[in-house]
């Protein structure tokens, strides 16, 4: 599916999760010298590459379950992500915010695609 259908839908009220963090509305390129922690070192969305721009060639997307729902666990102990949008319920008003969240993640990405699960 692709996040350009709703780009832009539904984001008020998450920004601040990002903006408060610093992260930039779009993650840059910045080439392999930069020192900027976000910022892409070796992809470039519009550099040519056979004919074909980087974003046509690599077709990146965010599987939702994996990125928005996961904790972090791994055998040695219980999970290790904090998220601040989620209120420890498993309430609609709480799953619509995750859900404009991670699509304010996405389109800062700049992943064009998502999917619900990785199968």
């Amino acid at each position: 599916m692709s996040i350009q259908d709703g780009q832009g839908k539904g984001t008020l009220d998450v920004a601040h999760y990002f903006d408060d963090e610093g992260i930039p509305a779009k993650i840059p390129y910045g080439g392999t010298s930069s020192r900027n922690p976000l910022a892409f070192k070796y992809y470039d969305e519009d550099q040519i590459v056979r004919g074909k721009s980087m974003r046509e060639w690599l077709r990146f997307s965010v599987c939702y379950w994996h990125t928005m729902r996961g904790v972090g666990l791994d055998p040695f102990g219980g999970g290790t992500i904090s998220r601040p949008w989620e209120d420890g319920t498993d309430g609609l008003e709480n799953a619509k915010r995750r859900l404009r969240v991670a699509f304010e993640f996405m389109k800062r990405l700049g992943v064009p695609f998502w999917t619900f699960h990785d199968r």
